[in-house]
């Protein structure tokens, strides 16, 4: 073979190659397509296993923790329990009379803070109290007829007062030598709320009743009975765990605070 017949044969494979490359460009990539690129999409954060959506500056949407009330929950309890102030909890809930709390309401816990959105209040289906088997106190001093009446946001103090007179003292003591009647009524008669924890109730035979972590809202008020019960069960009302007597007439019932300061005295009797 001549050197122009293998000049030709690689100048006819050169050009062969060339059409094919062409033919891949134009042609058999276009009808294929480009492979598609996903889109980026930003940040979510996942709370209980759900995805919230972020927030305008970046940050996740706050998710406030939703606490089904237990026997014997108060909001000051719920506070300290989920490191939260007790005025947002009553905020972020609009609560009527933070002082008494149903047994399987739900509560929103606004863990960071309340949104500065106005809080909407779900409704929550009534509780059905069983009647407990003891003569109630008189007047309006008692937690069920305070709750009876229907009290409105007005009657209490919003913010809470961090100053004001604190006025808390024994209103009542009925069923005095029954040990399953005998209740002591407690009234918050000052103008702030009163912190309860450690707080004690003493008969003049050194018997003594130390409340638990427990506030006293202004115009409250709370009963501690003599017999065996579930405290907080109905809310605002505390059990001493006796099983016989513990008042008489003509004895006297000293309440001191934490510091264990005489705050008020009662006597006993008709």
């Amino acid at each position: 073979m001549t050197r122009k017949q293998v000049a030709f044969i690689v100048g006819v494979n050169a050009l062969i190659s060339t059409l094919i490359t062409l033919l891949l460009v134009l042609v058999i990539l276009p009808a294929v397509g480009a492979p598609e690129v996903a889109p980026v999409t930003g940040p979510t954060q996942v709370v209980s296993g759900e995805p919230t959506s972020s927030g305008p500056s970046g940050g996740p949407t706050a998710t406030p923790v939703v606490h089904v009330v237990q026997a014997g929950d108060t909001i000051s309890g719920l506070a300290l329990q989920y490191d939260v102030s007790a005025e947002d909890i009553i905020a972020a809930n609009q609560l009527q009379n933070p002082n008494f709390l149903q047994v399987g309401m739900r509560l929103e816990i606004p863990v960071g803070g309340v949104a500065e959105s106005t809080a909407t209040l779900t409704p929550v289906p009534t509780a059905t109290e069983t009647p407990l088997p003891v003569i109630p106190p008189s007047a309006e001093r008692t937690a069920t007829a305070a709750a009876a009446a229907g009290a409105t946001a007005t009657d209490l103090p919003t913010p809470v007062p961090a100053t004001g007179e604190l006025k808390i003292e024994i209103t009542e003591i009925i069923g005095v030598g029954q040990e399953d009647q005998e209740q002591v009524v407690i009234s918050n008669l000052g103008t702030r709320l009163a912190d309860m924890q450690g707080w004690t109730l003493r008969d003049s035979d050194g018997n003594e009743f130390v409340f638990p972590n427990f506030r006293l809202w202004q115009n409250g008020s709370a009963t501690v009975h003599t017999r065996v019960g579930q405290d907080g069960n109905p809310p605002g009302h505390f059990y001493w765990m006796k099983s016989e007597p513990v008042w008489s007439d003509g004895e006297e019932a000293t309440l001191a605070n934490a510091a264990g300061e005489t705050i008020f005295t009662y006597t006993v009797g008709p």
